[in-house]
């Protein structure tokens, strides 16, 4: 992972080849970790990039919410009990992971981002956004984790003007916490758009308050 800041601005790149992989826990595909909740067990959120490799079912994962994002070139279609979809690059369908759900590849292997929270625990949000409409500046105190992750083109990142980075499909591009108030941030260009444009996912996690009595306070997202 690389890393650059300077007084205002500090942020992290995790490559796609540096992500270990991990067999599905149905052993049906691999799945590379970009992130998860440190210091609980089970954490309370993942972010991951599943290698979606041949048709079958999704393992269950009660008790989580699921967004479901398109990282691939290929086409994916996901059957659930009552409905029958298809998603393209940059498409995202949330669901509870508990709910049974089949994956078809009618043109080929393809890949997927996870963003899997205990709604209990945490909301989250994962986002879509192409050529132009990159993830703008957030204050916003109660924002505790931020992520972008590249689907398709190629982008700059700069923080400042020591020099850039470029990061390319599958990339992910970490807003640290302690800024989740600031209005800074890297700046994303398009450095090469490709044959279809940039697309990337933009991933925001905030945590739940907790009342005196336990319950969990809904907080605006």
């Amino acid at each position: 992972m690389s890393s650059r800041g300077d007084e205002q601005h500090e942020w992290s790149i995790l490559r796609r080849q540096d992500m270990v992989a991990v067999a599905w826990k149905n052993g049906g595909g691999v799945t590379r970790e970009v992130a998860c909740e440190l210091g609980d067990l089970p954490p309370g959120w993942r972010i991951s990039v599943a290698d979606l490799e041949r048709w079958g079912a999704f393992s269950h994962f009660g008790g989580y919410r699921r967004h479901f994002g398109v990282l691939g070139a290929n086409p994916v279609v996901l059957s659930f009990r009552d409905r029958r979809i298809t998603l393209a690059t940059g498409d995202v369908v949330v669901f509870d992971g508990d709910e049974p759900v089949a994956c078809e590849l009618p043109a080929g292997p393809s890949r997927a981002l996870n963003l899997m929270f205990d709604p209990r625990r945490w909301q989250g949000s994962l986002a879509s956004g192409r050529s132009g409409s990159w993830p703008s500046p957030i204050a916003d105190e109660t924002l505790a984790e931020r992520w972008f992750v590249l689907a398709q083109g190629r982008l700059d990142v700069g923080a400042s003007s020591r020099g850039q980075e470029a990061i390319g499909p599958g990339d992910a591009l970490r807003y640290p916490a302690e800024h989740g108030a600031s209005a800074g941030g890297p700046r994303l260009c398009p450095a090469d758009d490709g044959e279809h444009g940039v697309i990337g996912f933009d991933i925001q996690l905030k945590r739940r308050l907790l009342a005196p009595d336990g319950a969990s306070v809904q907080q605006r997202f």
